[in-house]
This record gives C-alpha cells, structure tokens and sequence, in this order.
C-alpha cells in the first residue's frame, strides 16, 4: 500500500535535487530548494532506517541453507 507514495517521494526527491542543480545559487528560492531537498533526503533515510530486516529479500547460492 505504501509503494505509490514512497515513489512520488523518491521522484519528487530527484527532481528537487535537478532543480537545485539548475538554479543560480542567487535566486530568491535557492535556500528555500536546499531546504525541501534536505527534508525530502532525512525523510527517505528515516524509512531506510526502519526497514524491519525480517521484511527484506535474502538470497542464497544455490545449495547453501
């Protein structure tokens, strides 16, 4: 159910992060684009960090349990 969401971030991450590449560091939004790139950032690190180990895919060469 969260995959949609947690996309349209990881997008909006993105594009921030392009946007800011192409904005003169003089503009008047500059600081406000470093700000929403560095929230968006934290945010997706959080739930990097929160990821139940248990949840995430673990493969093993064939023939090792």
């Amino acid at each position: 159910l969260l995959y949609k969401p947690i996309d349209r971030v990881t997008r909006s991450t993105l594009v921030l992060h392009d946007l800011l590449k192409h904005t003169p560091t003089d503009h008047p939004d500059y600081p406000l684009l470093q700000d929403a790139l560095r929230i968006s950032q934290n945010f997706l690190s959080s739930i990097n960090e929160d990821i139940d180990p248990r949840r995430t895919a673990v493969t093993t060469p064939k023939g090792e349990v």
